[in-house]
């Protein structure tokens, strides 16, 4: 197991010797290609954080805070081997937690099913759905979503690299740069993932282009993309930075540069009202964007990396402890569940108001985060809720999907409907019928939007029922 130098520990990425022995990024393997850091101390001293009483608020900390973070972790560092197609989703994720000495997996019996067992001869404990985290006894946690007590077992056997980290040269430089020193940190390798044909056939339907020179110059240096880093940090209040990296110089891209990032940000799912007031430029060879991060646009920006559920789950079990009743315990455990659904859930709805944004992408990611939230001495009657919400999401999101294909496919065939005309070189062709096209998408999106309004009259009139019954069984305010 590397240790890692002090000295270049509190230079590079602001940790103190004293709140962990081992270097937590030294543990992610080599095959992620995306990684994410959350300093936890630091983010416990900002302004912000004092002013809105984040530590007090620790047993819901992930509706008070940009992120899932519990009471009693300095760190998380998180690799993930991220799906780089349209859906960005994480298959698989590594989670390295680095907790304060005085917590330890058997502080979590109380909270997580199973109780503490061992793997690998190391105090292990199951969480949520088929999650499990390990104490690696030198300061670090390793959690892990995958329901495989091998492949936890695997991974700790494996090692902390004893030189240097495994991860990608992209990732590494954006976690030690001393220049960011912002609390969230969260960087995804893209180098050799994009084909320039792709991007060349992409960029002549868009229009954009007066000549085919200009846009196979765009079309190249897009192909040479590196990577892209995120960055949140909090003071008086949250601000954020993007920088995307690439081989060669970006000037070329500054003509085109917001339409973009538009274009971009509508595929990913990041496109709400609040990054419409970004600053975009171009600098030698890199595309900086910056501006202003509600807690919401946190969220959003953070989801595609979000801790495990043990965090919940460790929040939860670093409360002083009083002697409670199992109802009375059942009740809070309740309460908390009940809230992280119901902040999830408005945080979907303001980015549903966005016709632009692809719904389907952020759909199936919350309905994946209520999924994974913690269960345990949970009300059977809100998991069976839960679990028809996440399901409605799911369903609303394929719905989607399939009404822009119908859509597509029936906007191809009224060109083989329309009239008969004679080109300008001697040939028969067809055009549509007039205003076909409008119509066929109007129609579709009235379809889909027929469909989320029942769906959500359903899960609002749900939760109101929910919570009268659940107030008048425990006894609390829901």
């Amino acid at each position: 197991m590397r240790r890692t130098c002090g000295l270049l520990s509190v230079m590079v990425l602001g940790w103190t010797a004293s709140s962990f022995a081992a270097d937590p990024a030294a543990w992610l393997p080599g095959d992620v290609n995306a990684v994410a850091r959350i300093n936890v101390a630091d983010l416990y001293k900002t302004p912000l954080a004092k002013k809105e009483g984040w530590i007090a608020k620790a047993t819901e900390s992930f509706i008070h805070q940009d992120a899932f973070i519990p009471p009693g972790t300095t760190q998380i560092v998180i690799g993930a081997e991220l799906d780089l197609s349209d859906t960005l989703s994480a298959d698989r994720k590594y989670t390295v937690i680095v907790p304060e000495n005085h917590l330890t997996v058997d502080k979590l019996s109380d909270w997580l099913p199973g109780g503490v067992e061992t793997i690998s001869d190391r105090p292990a404990a199951p969480f949520g759905q088929g999650g499990y985290v390990l104490d690696c006894g030198d300061g670090c946690w390793l959690a892990t979503n995958v329901s495989s007590r091998q492949s936890l077992s695997r991974w700790y056997r494996e090692g902390a690299a004893a030189t240097t980290w495994r991860i990608p040269r992209y990732l590494k430089r954006a976690l030690m740069a001393k220049e960011n020193t912002a609390q969230f940190v969260m960087a995804i390798d893209l180098q050799d993932n994009f084909s320039e044909a792709r991007i060349r056939s992409e960029l002549k339907e868009t229009g954009w282009f007066k000549s085919d020179a200009v846009m196979q110059n765009v079309a190249s240096t897009l192909q040479g993309v590196l990577g892209i880093t995120l960055s949140i940090n909090i003071d008086q209040d949250r601000t954020g930075k993007i920088v995307v990296d690439f081989e060669k110089e970006t000037a070329v891209l500054k003509p085109v540069l917001d339409k973009l990032v538009v274009a971009i940000r509508q595929r990913v799912g990041v496109n709400s009202e609040e990054f419409e007031s970004w600053k975009w430029d171009v600098k030698g060879t890199q595309v900086i964007g910056s501006g202003p991060v509600s807690a919401g646009g946190g969220r959003k920006l953070l989801s595609l990396l979000e801790p495990p559920s043990i965090t919940h789950a460790i929040s939860a079990s670093t409360q002083a402890k009083v002697e409670e009743t199992p109802e009375q315990k059942m009740g809070k455990t309740t309460l908390r569940y009940f809230k992280s659904i119901r902040v999830l859930l408005d945080d979907l709805q303001v980015n549903l108001k966005k016709s632009i944004d692809n719904d389907a992408l952020y759909m199936e990611r919350y309905a994946r985060k209520i999924e994974e939230l913690p269960r345990l001495n949970v009300d059977p009657t809100l998991l069976d809720y839960s679990e028809k919400v996440s399901s409605s999401l799911r369903y609303q999101g394929q719905t989607q999907r399939m009404s822009l294909i119908k859509a597509g496919t029936q906007n191809l065939q009224s060109w083989n409907s329309g009239s008969t005309w004679v080109g300008p070189y001697g040939w028969s062709a067809y055009r549509p019928n007039p205003g076909t096209a409008n119509v066929i998408d109007a129609q579709a999106n009235q379809e889909e939007k027929a469909v989320r309004f029942g769906e959500w009259k359903q899960i609002e009139e749900g939760m109101t029922s929910l919570r009268r019954k659940l107030t008048d069984k425990y006894q609390i305010e829901f």
